[in-house]
């Protein structure tokens, strides 16, 4: 994983400063990004709101996702992009400002129903190879995908490299109208539709969204943030702020309350974890 950019100084100690005046500085906070990180900032500035009722902080719905997201930060139609990923380099920019908010395990997910709890590396990759077509009750696997370009299936194939060849042997062999989900919401919304359904998508989303979807724990360790924080847990999906160096008062204090303790602790509690690897 790449470290974050550096920030300016006010991206620091100078955030925790503008608290106090708030309530002169309401100017409309606009946000959208990848989903599996807007659901849970959606609930920690419920939170901020709840202390500075001054404040406005607007989502946009549906996501944008992280690259629509930077674009619009770009030409000024969005005040933060919530990215999945970091700024690649055709989108670096010396208006633009890249700040680590934290990680969020990645994790294979199926319905809480589903008749299983444990699988291993071995066998997820079977299923997305074609391999194995069941699960142990006999019922039919049905692996949900994200596009070949989205940040997430190249998370997944960062896995391993047969991980990789898995991930493109399905989507060569992905039948007209199969399962592709363009977005986080909709992978969601699909493994909880479909009978069988598998998918890799961050915690966050599910913690935030109270999913009726559970992890599997992967060749025996549990993906929790405290296993992805002592190391036992390997594979996190990275969660990032782009923003503009012009940021208003009220997206610096809205930031202050991210990188503060309170801040911090309701980000743990949505499934991420602010320490980086």
């Amino acid at each position: 994983m790449k470290k974050a950019l550096s920030l300016p100084c006010w991206c620091l100690g100078g955030f925790l400063l503008v608290f106090g005046s708030l309530a002169a500085w309401a100017d409309p906070i606009r946000i959208s990004g990848t989903g599996a990180g807007i659901s849970a900032m959606k609930q920690v500035t419920e939170t901020y709101r709840q202390q500075h009722p001054d404040s406005q902080v607007q989502f946009l719905t549906p996501p944008m996702g992280s690259s629509g997201a930077i674009k619009a930060v770009t030409n000024r139609q969005l005040d933060v992009a919530l990215t999945g990923r970091p700024l690649k380099k055709e989108e670096e920019s010396a208006n633009l400002v890249q700040e680590w908010l934290g990680r969020s395990p990645f994790l294979f997910v199926v319905h809480q129903n589903a008749p299983v709890t444990h699988i291993t590396l071995a066998q997820v990759i079977d299923m997305y190879a074609g391999r194995q077509k069941t699960w142990p009750d006999g019922s039919r696997v049905r692996v949900v995908l994200r596009p070949e370009t989205d940040a997430d299936t190249g998370l997944l194939k960062s896995i391993s490299p047969a991980m990789a060849g898995a991930v493109t042997t399905a989507h060569a062999q992905r039948a007209p109208g199969s399962a592709l989900a363009d977005t986080d919401v909709d992978l969601v919304d699909t493994v909880e539709k479909i009978p069988g359904g598998l998918g890799a998508v961050a915690l966050s989303i599910i913690l935030a969204e109270h999913r009726p979807l559970k992890g599997l724990i992967l060749d025996g360790r549990e993906p929790t943030v405290a296993a992805l924080e002592s190391n036992r847990y390997p594979y996190f999906k990275p969660l990032y702020l782009v923003t503009r160096r012009d940021a208003s008062p009220s997206l610096r204090a809205l930031a202050g309350f991210l990188r503060s303790e309170e801040g911090e602790a309701r980000l743990l509690q949505l499934g991420i974890s602010t320490t980086q690897r």
